[in-house]
């Protein structure tokens, strides 16, 4: 197969391109305290316990579930829990800004989606949702792909 000068230069661009983005994805949960490390497993945890709940909610139409559900999800943001100043500033400096905007990101989402449950929107409610679940993947993939082995791939 012949490639042209500029096939190829395109080629190097994408292989450069995904080789950064691999390299950038960092375990965010490295540099932080066993304490907050188990503020964060707790919070995803019970994302992922809403999430689920959440997805039979909007299938079987219980908007009050999914009100519910979303407002749980963002009163789960672990800046909000009862972490004292000195581990708030800790857990800043240890992750990076792009962290900390998918996760302000994701539970602004929350928010949204059980507004949608109060207004019985269920065509919002999957959009949202679906954002919800992307935000979820992208986080995953970007700062513990090393966790989760199926993003190592992506």
């Amino acid at each position: 197969m012949i490639f042209t000068n500029k096939r190829f230069l395109a080629l190097c661009i994408l292989c450069l391109a995904f080789l950064a983005q691999a390299a950038s994805a960092q375990d965010v949960t490295a540099e932080l305290t066993p304490e907050i490390r188990g503020l964060l497993q707790k919070e995803m945890v019970q994302v992922d316990a809403a999430m689920k709940v959440i997805h039979g909610a909007i299938i079987r139409g219980d908007h009050e579930v999914v009100e519910k559900q979303g407002k749980a999800i963002h009163d789960s943001f672990i800046l909000q829990q009862s972490i004292t100043p000195e581990e708030r500033k800790a857990l800043k400096a240890a992750v990076p800004d792009e962290f900390l905007k998918l996760d302000q990101g994701f539970h602004e989402l929350a928010v949204q989606l059980s507004e949608s449950g109060g207004r019985k929107d269920t065509a919002d409610q999957l959009k949202i949702f679906g954002q919800l679940t992307q935000a979820c993947v992208t986080c995953h993939s970007r700062h513990v792909s090393e966790r989760f082995g199926g993003f190592n791939t992506q």
